[in-house]
């Protein structure tokens, strides 16, 4: 009605649970090694906990992420498993991206970077794009032709909307698709498809220990330790700014 405002709308809120879990590693190293090893052992260590303890967060986050309920099945698979399964030869083209890109539109999903969708694939999959004659083509003819093109870095670029972060971290079930195939979860996400939650209070920290400090644990002052420890959960925030393609490589 004209000159009368419209009721006020009110807003609806959503509680999404993540439960933190504790996670940690750590090594012993010993007095000999300590005083004899001709590397710097200690900071070996270090560097590759810090490593060990990057992975594992991105394991977390996988796992929680993977169980999203957008799901694509490559080529004509209906299925995981069973007469209708994904099977040898069902891989990630161009036809699959544009279908994936297309379901996180429909749903609104908004895109992550740069404009772009992300897709976190393996690099099983990585080899089977480059073997897409579509894909090559693209990147033949409309990517700069340098030396970071990606028919010569071997890096995939930008393509239809998506961008690519290659991880041997993909999920694959072994042996679980049609006549024992591998299947391959690739990942395509929006913005504010999960969320990850870590604790202020043990935020993830290297934990070093001297040669004696163990107390009676180690009457002989004979080894330290070296480890890392942090708390942290990942939680689905809306399964529709997410799509999980299952495919064979």
């Amino acid at each position: 009605t004209e000159g009368t405002p419209p009721a006020a709308i009110l807003a609806t809120f959503s509680n999404v649970v993540a439960t933190i879990s504790q996670y940690g590693d750590y090594a012993q190293i010993s007095d000999l090694l300590d005083t004899q090893a001709f590397d710097p052992v200690l900071a070996e260590y270090a560097e590759n906990f810090a490593e060990s303890m990057a992975d594992v967060f991105d394991r977390v986050v996988r796992d929680v992420v993977i169980a999203g309920t957008t799901i694509q099945y490559a080529s004509t698979a209906a299925t995981r498993t069973g007469a209708s399964g994904v099977g040898s030869g069902m891989y990630i083209n161009s036809a699959e991206i544009r279908e994936a890109v297309s379901t996180l539109k429909r749903q609104n999903a908004k895109p992550i970077l740069d404009g772009k969708f992300i897709c976190i694939l393996h690099p099983d999959n990585t080899r089977d794009l480059f073997a897409d004659p579509n894909v090559v083509d693209a990147f033949q003819q409309a990517a700069p032709r340098a030396g970071d093109n990606p028919m010569f870095s071997g890096v995939l670029g930008d393509y239809m909307g998506v961008r690519f972060v290659e991880t041997t971290n993909v999920d694959i079930r072994a042996s679980l698709g049609l006549s024992g195939a591998d299947v391959y979860q690739v990942m395509f996400l929006g913005r504010e498809a999960y969320g990850v939650v870590d604790l202020d209070a043990q935020n993830a920290r290297m934990v070093i220990h001297p040669r004696g400090t163990g107390g009676h644990t180690d009457p002989l002052e004979q080894y330290g330790t070296v480890g890392w420890k942090a708390a942290l959960a990942s939680v689905r925030l809306n399964n529709n700014y997410m799509v999980r393609l299952e495919c064979n490589a």
